[in-house]
């Protein structure tokens, strides 16, 4: 039982000493700032994802919309349903994927479109 005792007196020294709670209270604050800014760096990410999504995405409509007129001059004649029911189905979803991209590039400041 004094050997218990005795431990528990080393513990309970070492525990309440001044230096023992400043070094946990400093592991404690620098182990929450790690996080903060781990968690600043994911949404960062986050957000040069979909900038770079975006890119892709204006990329690809316009290389395809090259690509359909070169055709079409080719072709003489164009298919206004096709050309209507692209449009179409691409300012349905274009209006929530804009306001997205914009919101993400604020994070990362950069330039918003104001008008597309």
């Amino acid at each position: 039982m004094n050997r218990i005792k005795a431990q528990w007196e080393k513990l309970w020294q070492i525990l309440s000493q001044p230096k023992t709670y400043a070094t946990y209270k400093e592991a404690g604050q620098v182990t929450w700032a790690i996080l903060k800014e781990t968690g600043v760096l994911a949404w960062l990410g986050i957000c040069l994802l979909l900038v770079v999504f975006e890119w892709f995405w204006k990329t690809a409509i316009g290389s395809g919309r090259n690509f359909r007129n070169w055709f079409n001059n080719l072709e003489g004649s164009s298919d206004q349903i096709a050309s209507e029911t692209g449009k179409a189905l691409l300012s349905a979803g274009k209006n929530s994927l804009d306001f997205t991209i914009n919101a993400a590039k604020a994070q990362l400041g950069l330039p918003v479109d104001k008008e597309k």
